[in-house]
């Protein structure tokens, strides 16, 4: 499996490139950097090649890039999004990008994913995880085999988790999603910002339990 990472730079989410037979880009950050970030997407692909992007939330740091790298693969992408993302998606509204001086676009969701749901993700198939908390519309995604998980604004590095004072947030969904985490064979982690975490990223998803156990006074 080749995932690529273009680490974000200020509110930037993480990038993440999968190659393979399905080229798949997650995430795609604000759109401030896109020249940047399309040079790096070309020193591995052709953007053109890329099949489908796939959103781990409908925040605009992870998705305010949407049109412009649409608009590198010939519009042919096929955009992916939890379904309880789809309608701030659809409605492109943001406080944030306006505070930032962006603009969110109107993101059209072609594929609706769900909990449970099974997607290719360059060669490898990956399981979709409904992790409400951050957003309502945050997912993870996991692969068992070589125990990769996308964690999106869920869980990151060092135990840190995702906030959940924002519009959308709740800290008991937040405690329900990590509990779930916690439960997986996680060795390699790609979270939505900051660094991955390769061989031994178990530890941080459980470090990342123990933190929200301890935020709810367990």
């Amino acid at each position: 499996m080749k995932i690529f990472v273009i680490y974000g730079r200020n509110y930037d989410s993480n990038i993440y490139v999968v190659v393979g037979e399905v080229v798949t880009v997650i995430d795609t950050g604000t759109g401030f950097y896109h020249e940047e970030i399309i040079k790096e997407i070309s020193r591995w692909i052709d953007p053109r090649d890329i099949s489908q992007i796939v959103l781990t939330h409908e925040h605009f740091d992870h998705c305010g890039g949407v049109e412009k790298l649409l608009e590198c693969t010939g519009g042919d992408a096929c955009i992916m999004a939890h379904g309880n993302a789809v309608d701030k998606l659809s409605r492109g509204e943001s406080s944030f990008a306006r505070m930032l001086g962006g603009v969110m676009p109107r993101i059209k969701v072609d594929r609706e994913l769900s909990d449970g749901d099974d997607i290719v993700l360059g060669d490898e198939r990956f399981r979709v995880i409904s992790t409400p908390g951050h957003t309502p519309g945050s997912i993870c995604l996991y692969e068992k085999n070589s125990g990769s998980l996308i964690s999106g604004d869920t869980v990151f590095s060092d135990g840190d988790v995702g906030r959940y004072d924002l519009p959308g947030g709740d800290l008991d969904d937040l405690v329900n999603s990590i509990q779930r985490l916690s439960k997986l064979d996680v060795k390699n982690l790609y979270p939505g910002h900051g660094p991955c975490v390769m061989g031994n990223a178990g530890e941080h998803v459980l470090m990342a339990w123990k933190n929200i156990q301890s935020i709810m006074g367990g």
